[in-house]
């Protein structure tokens, strides 16, 4: 993930913190010298930051692991100063199981809680400086973390997208009420804008820049997922041989870097095909090239600048369970095999051309053009 600082794989799960995440410990220094703050606070400040974000970590984990036992898989566990979120490959069409995959994460935060009430009396910690500008010792860092684990999991619960709580609101609109999930998200989604309203407003109020930032993030959230949904419920049924391509742009992967530039020059495909012997053995990013040619790496092999593994979609596949994926990048190819043959390529915006293309005389034309602004 470019930007982003990675950490060991936790069960299989990639973690990143976003480098916006370092902004977090220069806002703690400004606010600690502001407020005068001892080295000592200082220390216990930015170690309280650490710990929540561990917090936040295994809150996400929580999510990770559910999801797990309904056979869905989370790819990976990105790391905001917003707090975190968890890449799960494809939430469930089954609202019980996405009211329990949603919930896991804010009960992680209750369970850890609950752990660290024996380590203080909350009473006895206003003479011990708690009521002070920062944290200066152990027993009101503990308190501390405390109550972050209670707000993560109140704030959470919130019926906004992309908290657990829209999610939570979605399920019970689709179990308690019968609406259709489409109808149900339009519903959660509009609720999560008038919360997102609210933070903004009380960020404006209370001079607090953090809220407006959750909020405006709730917003787009919202109506993403919204439209997601509706994307999803456009390509239910089809194959991904219905829908990809035969024609690519592909490059041998034993070509050295000096030849592949020349034929840039003439090219101006985002992505190529690596293959070997007429086997695709990844794809790659043209920027990637000229990067190597910047560098001067002219007689380095194109197959040596594979940083990702090859992911192979099979042509029998549902689109619906490879959205996300294709998603992540509009022009990312992947190849597509069958019966163990390499049948052809997708990405993302050959489907939403596909889309405009086969439904252009249906009255579901109007969605997808809908859709399009926001993807673009």
């Amino acid at each position: 993930m470019h930007g982003a600082i990675t950490l060991p794989p936790i069960r299989g799960i990639h973690v990143y913190i976003h480098w916006t995440f370092l902004l977090l410990f220069g806002w703690i220094v400004l606010v600690n010298t502001e407020q005068e703050n001892t080295l000592t606070e200082l220390f216990w400040s930015v170690l309280f930051v650490l710990a929540v974000f561990a917090c936040v970590l295994l809150h996400e984990l929580g999510h990770s692991v559910v999801a797990a036992r309904f056979g869905i898989k989370a790819n990976n566990i990105v790391l905001l100063p917003v707090g975190g979120v968890a890449a799960i490959e494809k939430f469930p069409d089954n609202p019980r199981q996405e009211l329990l995959i949603s919930f896991a994460g804010p009960l992680v935060n209750v369970f850890i809680a609950l752990l660290l009430t024996p380590f203080f009396h909350p009473y006895a910690l206003l003479s011990q400086g708690l009521s002070g500008n920062g944290i200066s010792h152990a027993t009101s860092f503990l308190y501390s973390l405390y109550i972050a684990n209670i707000v993560l999991a109140v704030f959470n619960l919130a019926p906004a997208f992309p908290l657990d709580g829209g999610r939570i609101f979605r399920a019970l609109l689709a179990l308690v009420f019968r609406i259709n999930y489409i109808r149900a998200t339009t519903i959660a989604s509009f609720t999560g804008k008038l919360v997102a309203v609210i933070f903004i407003g009380a960020g404006i109020i209370l001079f607090n820049p953090i809220l407006p930032l959750i909020g405006i993030f709730i917003i787009f959230a919202a109506s993403t997922e919204e439209y997601y949904l509706r994307l999803r419920s456009l390509v239910k049924g089809i194959k991904l041989k219905e829908v990809m391509m035969y024609d690519y742009n592909s490059l041998e992967a034993n070509m050295p870097v000096k030849e592949a530039a020349n034929i840039l020059l003439n090219n101006h495909s985002d992505y190529f095909i690596l293959m070997d012997n007429g086997t695709p053995i990844g794809s790659i990013n043209r920027m990637e090239i000229i990067k190597a040619v910047a560098e001067m790496k002219y007689e380095l092999l194109l197959k040596q600048l594979l940083k990702e593994d090859l992911q192979y979609l099979q042509a029998e596949e549902d689109v619906d369970n490879v959205l996300e994926r294709l998603a992540g990048s509009d022009n990312r190819v992947y190849p597509v095999m069958e019966n163990s043959h390499f049948a052809g390529v997708i990405n993302f915006s050959h489907l939403i051309e596909y889309l405009l293309l086969h439904k252009a005389t249906t009255k579901e034309y109007g969605r997808v053009r809908s859709l399009v602004g926001l993807i673009k």
